[in-house]
């Protein structure tokens, strides 16, 4: 792998000065203060080597209908970095829509850590798979507010919620782990800096995994995208972990080699990585985080938290208050009562309502900031 790093450093690093200089020009003589903010900001994430696997490139491309839309999908050749957690073949679809208006939705499809929840229980997706329009990505629905978009679906089957960055030779296996998740992240953002150079509007969503890997996202994505305001839509993966299993959240991280995206000036994102939300929202002026969930997610909190319906609840709330409440305005959420899991790839997207809103004018007032996108608690 160190074949890529050295080259990916200088592409990741160059794009970080080129948009921070762009940043002073159009700033004027003025915001050398606001300019210093930025470019501080970008050195921090560049630290932290969340830009580390930008420049991976697919191998592969075809055309494909699907639903009645048209897609590229791109492949990626199993012995580069970007790779499923078996080391089978990554995959990422694009739709051309407005290139002014651009989603990444990162799919979800569980997690694992060790043998037991990676093979003997089989717990995460383990092969990437063309994109699946539905939902909010479906762009031939007219009620869509994001029919008109450029969409980058990102396949999961890294098995480290967009993450990770390690190999692991678990007992019981002769086969190695790949929790590759940043570097399958860097390779759809890659394809999404590639086409959309300066769009105006950046929407970074997620379902499940895909919602935790939506802090990851977001981290990559600014990097290449240093002055654009990025509307992060986070579905069912608030970032959550249960506060009295942290030697497992511990575990994770080790296995994941997550250490480096935790800020050690956020000593709260090292018990929930939701906190994360909170780091980037105190160091980033043009990024916004809308969270939704159920109250009583059976697959987050029951399956994978191993938590009670009424802890879980309690720990939803307590947790993104503490964000709501620093952040008003910029951290809004959409909790609703029930135990499913996920929305926004499911015609219940455009029904959900809550007090008259529903979901999808919820998430259309969110990227057009009118005063519909507000704190909507059931």
């Amino acid at each position: 792998m160190e074949k890529y790093n050295s080259a990916l450093f200088k592409v990741g690093f160059l794009g970080i000065v080129l948009s921070v200089m762009s940043i002073t020009v159009a700033s004027g003589c003025g915001s050398s203060s606001t300019t210093t903010v930025v470019s501080n900001y970008l050195d921090r994430l560049h630290s932290m080597g969340v830009d580390k696997y930008i420049g991976l490139e697919p191998t592969a491309e075809t055309t494909q209908t699907i639903d009645n839309s048209t897609w590229e999908v791109y492949y990626y050749d199993p012995s580069s970095p970007a790779r499923c957690f078996n080391g089978k073949q990554y995959i990422v679809s694009l739709h051309r829509g407005d290139p002014q208006k651009v989603m990444l939705y990162l799919e979800g499809g569980g997690a694992c850590w060790d043998y037991s929840t990676c093979y003997s229980m089989s717990m995460a997706k383990s092969s990437a798979n063309p994109a699946v329009p539905m939902g909010f990505l479906d762009t031939t629905n007219p009620s869509n507010p994001f029919k008109d978009y450029s969409i980058i679906y990102a396949s999961y089957c890294d098995a480290s919620v967009w993450s990770g960055d390690n190999d692991v030779d678990f007992t019981g296996t002769t086969a190695t782990t790949y929790f590759h998740g940043l570097a399958n992240l860097s390779a759809a953002i890659t394809l999404m800096k590639q086409n959309f150079i300066n769009p105006s509007e950046i929407v970074v969503s997620g379902s499940s995994a895909g919602g935790y890997g939506t802090f990851m996202g977001y981290f990559v994505a600014r990097t290449q995208y240093p002055f654009t305001t990025l509307n992060v839509i986070n579905d069912s993966g608030v970032g959550l972990f249960n506060p009295q299993e942290s030697a497992l959240f511990r575990h994770i991280l080790s296995t994941w080699n997550l250490s480096n995206i935790l800020p050690t000036d956020c000593p709260k994102c090292s018990q929930q990585m939701s906190y994360l939300a909170d780091w980037a929202l105190n160091n980033d002026q043009n990024v916004n985080f809308g969270f939704f969930s159920y109250y009583n997610d059976m697959v987050i909190g029951s399956v994978f938290l191993q938590m009670n319906t009424s802890d879980f609840k309690n720990l939803l709330l307590s947790v993104t208050n503490d964000i709501h409440r620093d952040h008003p305005h910029r951290f809004e959420r959409f909790f609703v009562d029930g135990g499913m899991h996920t929305v926004l790839e499911l015609p219940d997207y455009y029904t959900m309502g809550v007090s008259g809103t529903t979901l999808s004018q919820w998430t259309a007032d969110m990227v057009t900031d009118t005063a519909g996108w507000k704190d909507t608690l059931q």
